[in-house]
């Protein structure tokens, strides 16, 4: 096995410690043959892009509960891992992710009732 050691300076930056390895094989025989590559286990298709019935009923049925009980409702579905997340609280609008989740429920708080909720 041949070990080569690279260390680099970049703006004034040391890098060090960039370890790349190498094998050598005395026979063509050891050599990979194949030039295809393997097919994926899984697809895009394969996960779900929607929220459930579930989900979308939790969301529903929390709009006039106090946040706290909000909360412990979403947290507390058995059958699904709902998460919740408060994104504006009476004057207060809170940054947030950008990624989309079905599994979370998004609350807005007004004088600490749940005024709105959308999954994402």
């Amino acid at each position: 096995m041949k070990t080569t050691f690279i260390g680099a300076i970049v703006s004034g930056f040391v890098f060090s410690g960039l370890l790349l390895t190498g094998c050598s094989s005395d026979s063509p025989d050891d050599a990979v043959t194949s030039s295809t590559n393997p097919s994926p286990s899984a697809s895009f298709s394969d996960f779900p892009t929607k929220p459930s019935a579930i989900a979308l009923a939790v969301a529903s049925e929390v709009i006039g509960m106090t946040e706290e009980l909000a909360i412990q409702t979403i947290e507390g579905i058995s059958s699904e891992q709902l998460t919740a997340r408060v994104v504006r609280r009476d004057d207060s609008t809170y940054a947030i992710t950008e990624d989309y989740s079905i599994s979370r429920i998004n609350l807005e708080i007004d004088n600490g009732i749940v005024t709105k909720t959308w999954i994402g």
